[in-house]
């Protein structure tokens, strides 16, 4: 046994992830309540709601979903960067607090444009996660155990969607929209303390012993530690293939995702040809069961990809036949505009997510072993910047499509993406290797 304070780590990173995204998944679920559907458009509680109304609606909604997305992607950025140089314990404790605060404003927005001014805010705070959590991760863990420890992370993603469904609906249908985000802005605070009072770096950490830091930096392996080397500055990463192989595997991924997340409920909820929709009452289940899958497709896509570099694979072939695995079990969402079943169309989300849990667990662990260690929080703040600036035009895009179109041209974008992303990936570094400083 090396120790096993390492897994400690990652289960406070998990944790952080899950109340990360009840934070952000509050409006995609307040967003079928009548009363705050009204609340965006300024009409009285009185009023009946009307199919324009909602065209209306979800045209706000789209703009809405595009400020968050804006910021999310500009934090991105800049918080890579900040965390490479103040550290993740710093970095990721001012995140923290700004999206905490941030849900306490949405408690008293009243309009589509506080709404807007309020996500901004949120997204700029929510930014720091993943960034955070992968520099964690990168200076935690050795290399081989890399995808393990993000596949966990990543279905931290997961359970706040399922919290978030559980519990986000109840306190709408007893308390109003208003409590729900009140009460996120709670879990914000508490973890906020919980971060700042648990999370060190390995050499500043009295309770992990000798022999698992030795083993976390390669030593007991016989293998030689990594060194830092220089920060790479964003226009010095944008020379290197290994920076655009990842900015890909986050741009074709990305604004798929945030489409789900965002407009998964209103489907569910509206869709007329389903033979069963869903409302606040009963959206706890169906949640359940896709986003389990998905904790279960980021978990074990992580481990897939682990246990094929065990039994020798070299880790281009490992990572790229796993992506491609993802990327196919996608592509039947094409087909989900001509089925009736509500049953059929939950299993087939919840494969296409898992799938794009798997995708992501494994491009996020491509960060940690592309790019040196000192620069790992800025590559990823460079690759959530681009996907989070694809997802915001997409975000803006989805509102027009969804009112005038309809979801049919949504799906189709939902499933080619990840294939196309992987072929330009696979084009721009045909062989993964880190980067070599001269």
């Amino acid at each position: 046994m090396n120790g096993n304070y390492r897994w400690r780590i990652i289960a406070l990173l998990f944790l952080a992830t899950t109340i990360n995204y009840v934070d952000r998944q509050v409006l995609s679920f307040v967003m079928t309540d009548d009363l705050f559907r009204k609340t965006i458009l300024g009409l009285s509680p009185e009023v009946v709601f009307s199919e324009q109304n909602m065209q209306d609606f979800r045209i706000q909604m789209g703009w809405i979903d595009s400020a968050f997305k804006a910021t999310y992607a500009l934090g991105f950025l800049l918080v890579g960067w900040l965390i490479d140089k103040i550290g993740t314990k710093k970095g990721f404790t001012i995140g923290i607090f700004i999206w905490s605060i941030a849900s306490v404003l949405s408690t008293f927005c009243a309009s589509a444009g506080q709404f807007k001014i309020v996500r901004a805010l949120l997204g700029l705070g929510e930014s720091t996660n993943f960034p955070s959590a992968m520099k964690a991760i990168s200076v935690w863990f050795p290399k081989a155990e890399r995808s393990t420890a993000t596949g966990i992370l990543n279905a931290g993603s997961n359970m706040g969607i399922i919290v978030t469904a559980v519990l986000i609906p109840f306190l709408v249908v007893q308390y109003g929209w208003r409590a729900s985000f009140f009460i996120s802005a709670l879990l914000g605070i508490l973890m906020l303390l919980i971060w700042y009072f648990s999370y060190s770096e390995p050499e500043e950490t009295p309770a992990l012993s000798a022999k698992e830091y030795h083993y976390i930096t390669g030593n007991m392996r016989g293998e030689k530690a990594e060194v830092l080397e220089p920060q790479l500055s964003w226009g010095q990463l944008l020379r290197y293939r290994q920076t655009w192989a990842f900015i890909f595997g986050k741009i074709f991924a990305d604004p798929v995702w945030f489409f789900y997340l965002t407009w998964l409920p209103d489907f569910l909820s509206t869709n007329q040809q389903l033979d069963r929709k869903l409302d606040l009452k009963n959206f706890g289940m169906p949640f359940l069961i896709i986003y389990l899958v998905s904790d279960l497709g980021s978990i074990f896509f992580g481990w897939l990809a682990t246990r094929l570099m065990q039994k020798g694979w070299t880790e281009n072939a490992a990572r790229k036949l796993t992506l491609l695995i993802c990327g196919s079990l996608v592509l039947p969402i094409w087909f989900i505009p001509t089925i009736h079943s509500f049953n059929l169309i939950v299993a087939m989300f919840a494969l296409a997510m898992a799938a794009h849990q798997g995708w992501s667990t494994n491009v996020y662990a491509l960060a940690t072993t592309l790019f040196p260690k000192n620069s790992v929080g800025s590559a990823t703040g460079l690759g959530g910047f681009l996907g989070g600036s694809i997802s915001m035009a997409v975000a803006a895009a989805t509102g027009y499509v969804v009112a005038y179109l309809g979801y049919t041209p949504m799906f189709i974008f939902a499933c080619s993406f990840y294939l196309i992303g992987l072929v330009c990936m696979h084009l721009t570094l045909p062989v993964l290797t880190k980067i070599e400083l001269k």
